[in-house]
């Protein structure tokens, strides 16, 4: 596996879950357009990739919080990549992005954020 930090809008407000033992996660989609520079020096976007990052713990916690309270937000996370090829029943191969984050937060890109130290060492 290989280490990846991306920064994108989150497709949709995450849900949180708990596992079997009570310890919340979820799985956020955050969707990435990367600019790519033309050889005039102009700017174009490229394709669009969907990553589906599975974060836990406290920072599932907080990760939902905030999506649900302020709507599509931009993130930024870093964690473990994987890759992984499937193709659905009766159509073309596809790449699933997969990322199990170590760390989520929220971009200052074009947006603000208000912080609150929340007591936990999580």
């Amino acid at each position: 596996m290989s280490y990846i930090t991306r920064s994108g809008n989150l497709a949709a407000t995450p849900v949180l879950r708990e596992n079997d033992k009570g310890k919340p996660y979820t799985y956020a989609r955050v969707l990435v357009t990367d600019r790519i520079r033309q050889e005039d020096g102009s700017y174009e976007d490229g394709a669009t990739i969907g990553y589906d990052v599975a974060v836990q713990g406290n920072q599932a916690t907080n990760l939902v919080d905030v999506a649900e309270r302020c709507g599509n937000i931009r993130v930024t996370f870093a964690g473990e990549y994987r890759a992984k090829v499937y193709r659905p029943e009766g159509g073309e191969e596809r790449i699933q992005h997969e990322v199990r984050a170590d760390e989520v937060g929220v971009s200052l890109h074009l947006q603000s954020v208000t912080v609150e130290r929340s007591g936990t060492n999580e």
